[in-house]
């Protein structure tokens, strides 16, 4: 989303929202979604790195490390777990902000109509119409004094 300056449009446009660029974000967000389950989904991560419980040793130190292993091991799960958890939220937000804007835009334009000069709103509100006339300033046609 832009502030509507430089070449999207002057000061004071308000915001410009590209939509499709949204969207494209959504896809790559969607692909590296793939990418990350595929590669370094939690619980599949966790399964492939599990050791036996004597792997180190039979000892207390061997013991302490195995119990530390796992500790260390459960925790990456977590994070891998939560960290796909962002992504998806991520791409659904993109995704639904996309379409909310898509939306809002199709709402605007079933309301607004414009007269034949693109720009000046055909059938303006009784209010619109009177803010409008109420500011406009007064001719100076057979005002003049020399």
């Amino acid at each position: 989303m832009g502030t509507g300056t430089g070449s999207t449009g002057g000061a004071n446009q308000g915001y410009r929202v590209e939509v499709e660029q949204l969207r494209t974000f959504a896809g790559q967000v969607r692909l590296l979604l793939k990418e990350f389950e595929k590669d370094a989904d939690g619980n599949t991560t966790h399964g492939r790195s599990g050791i036996g419980k004597t792997a180190f040793g039979t000892f207390d130190e061997a013991t302490e490390i195995h119990s530390r292993y796992s500790t260390m091991r459960d925790a990456l799960r977590d994070v891998l777990n939560q960290l796909q958890q962002a992504i998806d939220q991520a791409q659904k937000k993109a995704e639904l902000t996309a379409t909310n804007y898509e939306e809002h835009d199709q709402h605007v334009a079933t309301k607004l109509n414009l007269s034949g000069d693109g720009w000046s709103v055909s059938s303006p509100s009784a209010s619109s119409q009177a803010a409008y006339e109420q500011n406009q300033v007064p001719s100076s046609r057979g005002n003049a004094t020399i």
